[in-house]
């Protein structure tokens, strides 16, 4: 099989609001080497992994960990190629939640001015 084109390190793993632990990632994100951000659901992550053209990983240490495409009940999501020892080690890393909507954000902003 050929190297991927891309080889991407994970520093940000955004979460879903579900119980269910095979729905919970939402997206992943990382830095480029210009410093410039990318971010991909969960969905593109798994299109671009089974496509061949991109690879996720995030270090533990001096460890480097890959990201797989596994499924569940029909469904696809990712996980750590160590999640046997190591569970929601990929869901352990720094996360980012959905933020506020807009009209929420501002009503608070406009509240702490006062």
């Amino acid at each position: 099989m050929a190297k991927p084109f891309r080889q991407r390190a994970i520093s940000t793993v955004g979460r879903a609001y579900s119980r269910d632990p095979f729905e919970r990632v939402a997206s992943i994100g990382g830095t480029n080497a210009d410093r410039t951000r990318w971010s991909l659901s969960q969905t593109a992550a798994i299109v671009l992994i089974e496509r061949g053209t991109d690879e996720f990983f995030f270090q533990v240490g001096e460890q480097r960990v890959r990201v797989l495409v596994v499924t569940h009940g029909g469904e696809k999501y990712l996980q750590s190629e160590r999640e046997k020892t190591h569970p929601d080690e990929l869901l352990n890393l720094v996360t980012t939640v959905p933020s506020a909507p807009p009209s929420v954000a501002r009503t608070a902003s406009a509240r702490r001015r006062r």
